[in-house]
């Protein structure tokens, strides 16, 4: 009678919560001892990541830079403007009047043929001194920055016997105190170049100036039959 008590009170004690009933007798509490199925946790997968490929950048081209011709160190001026190389006693004063070009100068009888063309310069010579002045030929140049010309003394006399052109050359010429000559000078030169006139002073007074020629093609030639 005492073990189905027991038992029934067993029941009762299951019926309201597993814990408490144990095996035997000693009266200690059974501890359940389930174990929990365990979860399969998944490794993650590494995912590939695509790396773009570098794109190539293109390198531009330099671009090239046109460098400016030097121009002249000195005063420049026009044609028909009127100047003064140097001062005092070492002064000249020149207005270049006009410019032609040519490939021969002279006549049948006497003329000269340029190498390249004839650029004829046509100037007045003023002499503000108290004393005679000649042409100074050493100091009227025709000038780039790869060539200095001297006039030509073999063509300048000729341009005197020309008749297409009314002038007197004026390259051997004297001019007075307080006077002034009209006359031509002439330069074999590159038909092809570009030039400026280039006065240096005759004495150790003043700047070096310049008159633009320009391009020697453009410059305007002289017209009428060779006679």
């Amino acid at each position: 009678m005492e073990r189905r008590k027991v038992l029934t009170a067993c029941g009762t004690v299951l019926t309201g919560a597993l814990a408490g009933c144990g095996g035997g007798g000693g009266g200690e509490e059974a501890t359940p001892t389930g174990t929990a199925e365990s979860t399969a946790t998944g490794t993650p997968t590494a995912t590939a990541t695509d790396t773009p490929e570098p794109t190539a950048t293109a390198t531009e081209e330099p671009t090239a830079t046109a460098t400016a011709t030097p121009g002249p160190d000195g005063p420049t001026h026009d044609l028909g403007e009127s100047f003064t190389v140097g001062s005092g006693t070492e002064a000249i004063g020149y207005r270049i009047i006009d410019l032609y070009r040519a490939d021969r100068i002279g006549n049948q009888a006497n003329s000269a043929t340029a190498d390249g063309t004839f650029l004829i310069i046509i100037l007045e010579l003023s002499n503000p001194r108290r004393n005679s002045i000649s042409f100074p030929n050493n100091n009227f140049l025709v000038w780039n920055e790869e060539q200095i010309l001297y006039l030509d003394d073999n063509a300048t006399p000729k341009i005197g016997d020309d008749e297409r052109i009314d002038v007197q050359p004026i390259g051997t010429t004297t001019v007075l105190a307080d006077s002034s000559k009209t006359g031509a000078v002439v330069f074999d030169v590159d038909p092809d170049r570009t030039y400026w006139i280039r006065i240096n002073p005759t004495g150790d007074s003043g700047e070096t100036h310049y008159v633009r020629i320009g391009s020697v093609s453009e410059v305007e030639e002289l017209q009428g039959s060779f006679t």
